[in-house]
């Protein structure tokens, strides 16, 4: 599961692999913002039996900003990260550095469920809310990307464009919603 959060979490076109929940919008708001030392370092799994290890790295770089920098064997990924509070819940909203200079930034929201001696992350599940917005369209607002060579009316991946107050109201109603939310990845600071 962490090399598949790795992997799809570093394309700069993730939101394409229709696999994690993105928005145009950014998931906080200055107000919301927080800043942890506790995060600071690298994380990772040190049972890797592969031999090298994915890595996420955290540095600070403004008073409330992180540059998260995730490594595998084959690439490396930057991301200016803010850690934010929501309902007495911890968030990370990601933004990746790099991105074509036409493409809308897309912001990826990972949930903390804890971070001591272990961090534990989440992602809203795609395909649980892929499945509530056909059901019900109106539940947040959003756009279908249209696959390669067809329209939105073929179907296609959806990038959430509601904005943030929206998208915070969301996060609050389905926070105690387990089917929202993947099962959480588990890494240890190196």
């Amino acid at each position: 599961m962490k090399r598949i959060i790795l992997g799809l979490l570093g394309l700069n076109l993730v939101f394409l692999a229709g696999c994690v929940v993105n928005s145009t919008y950014p998931f906080y708001t200055t107000k919301d913002l927080t800043f942890d030392p506790a995060l600071l370092g690298t994380w990772g799994d040190p049972d890797t039996t592969n031999g090298s290890p994915e890595t996420w790295s955290f540095e600070k770089i403004a008073a409330q900003t992180y540059k998260l920098t995730l490594t595998s064997s084959s690439e490396t990924n930057e991301f200016d990260t803010h850690l934010f509070t929501l309902a007495g819940e911890r968030f990370l909203d990601n933004l990746p550095r790099a991105r074509f200079d036409y493409q809308t930034p897309q912001h990826f929201l990972l949930r903390v469920k804890s971070l001591g001696p272990k961090l534990e992350l989440q992602l809203m599940d795609y395909e649980w809310l892929g499945k509530l917005l056909e059901k019900s369209p109106k539940t947040l607002r959003h756009a279908i990307v249209p696959k390669e060579g067809g329209d939105a009316d073929q179907g296609g991946e959806f990038t959430l464009t509601a904005e943030t107050a929206e998208l915070q109201k969301f996060i609050r109603k389905h926070l105690k919603n387990t089917n929202a939310w993947v099962k959480p990845i588990e890494l240890k600071k190196l």
